[in-house]
């Protein structure tokens, strides 16, 4: 499997930036450790299932949590029928009360995510028993045993959920044996050189674009992603949640991939996707040990006082703002970023920052 990258400057600061969080992660007391596992596999799961169109309520995901509503429910899993190409259908799932079925996508959810470290121990060298594995918790109790796993036989196109408008059209069916096993010779032969975030992204973005299986695609990718990151130890909790960026901008999620086929240049959505990890990993090591977090400075925050809530300030405007050298715009941009006063915009580099409300 051939992938094109350009390291760019801002793609090595994240990845820089991504390993000193994990350097932090490290050194943290497992007890304070903790809750921020047990809040990442509750989050992770619940928006890795809305990203993929599932109507799952608050309401349901706390019953569950709660041992309320276990996600025990039976469905009818009769082996798929070649033209079923939407996700209920696939799944057998129309006519049934919709959040008990979003109780079982849940629930799958979260024993993948249990079930992650022990995968990630040997995920490198027996890749395909690791796709098969995580697919089939996913999938449990909601597609035939012969689906799970198995490339699809049938065209798929990844739409806007909103509008219905397709978003990008993936590889023809012949297509995907192929490109599976490429991807398995590439996680086993090529990327031992390469950063983990690098590694995790590359994976993330082939399973979305291909979506090589008939239903999960998307969980999928994600849950795989967070596999590689935990297996070469620079998230080994899985305290990380890019679905939290994801979710905010589903659309660009999705449409980056579909730029990304286009260019056949993996290197924006690097950017995109290690912007989402690091986010997570420089939360918790904040919480965790918050006397090693980025403080505000002062002149960051009477630079942008004068400005409204929404507004989108460059690196360079800042720094004619404040009068300070670019680099010491960009240190302080950052402070304010991780105190809550601006968020990154994907996509720009860094170079773009909005004022929050």
């Amino acid at each position: 499997m051939r992938v094109r990258l350009v390291y760019t400057d801002h793609l090595v600061d994240l990845i820089a930036r991504a390993e000193a969080a994990s350097v932090r992660l490290a050194r943290a007391r497992p007890d304070a450790l903790a809750a921020a596992v047990t809040q990442a596999r509750r989050e992770s799961a619940l928006l890795s299932a809305r990203l993929d169109g599932s109507p799952l309520s608050d309401r349901t995901a706390q019953a569950v949590d709660a041992g309320e509503m276990p996600g025990t429910l039976e469905l009818s899993v009769a082996p798929a029928e070649p033209d079923r190409g939407s996700w209920a259908r696939t799944l057998r799932l129309e006519g049934l009360p919709t959040q008990d079925v979003a109780a079982v996508e849940y629930a799958n959810l979260l024993a993948c995510f249990d079930a992650e470290d022990t995968v990630a121990a040997d995920f490198f060298d027996h890749p395909r028993e690791a796709l098969r594995a995580l697919h089939g918790l996913i999938c449990s109790r909601l597609v035939a045993p012969d689906v799970i796993a198995r490339p699809r036989g049938t065209a798929q196109a990844v739409h806007d959920g909103a509008e219905g408008r397709m978003i990008f059209r993936a590889p023809a069916p012949e297509a995907v044996p192929a490109l599976l096993e490429d991807l398995v010779g590439w996680l086993g032969r090529q990327t031992a050189m390469m950063p983990t975030l690098a590694v995790a992204g590359v994976v993330h973005e082939r399973l979305l674009e291909w979506q090589p299986f008939e239903a999960a695609n998307g969980r999928l990718a994600r849950a795989v992603s967070r596999v590689v990151l935990r297996a070469r130890g620079l998230d080994p909790h899985g305290l990380s949640v890019p679905e939290r960026h994801f979710s905010a901008d589903p659309m660009g999620y999705y449409t980056e991939v579909a730029a990304t086929a286009r260019r056949g240049d993996v290197g924006v959505w690097l950017e995109r996707y290690s912007e989402a990890v690091l986010d997570g990993l420089e939360s918790v090591a904040d919480l965790v040990d918050p006397q090693l977090r980025p403080r505000a400075h002062a002149r960051g925050i009477a630079t942008l006082r004068d400005l409204a809530a929404g507004t989108t300030v460059t690196t360079p405007e800042y720094a004619e703002r404040a009068g300070t050298s670019l680099d010491t715009a960009r240190t302080d941009l950052r402070a304010l970023a991780r105190a809550g006063l601006v968020v990154v915009e994907p996509g720009t580099r860094g170079l773009r920052y909005q004022l929050r409300g």
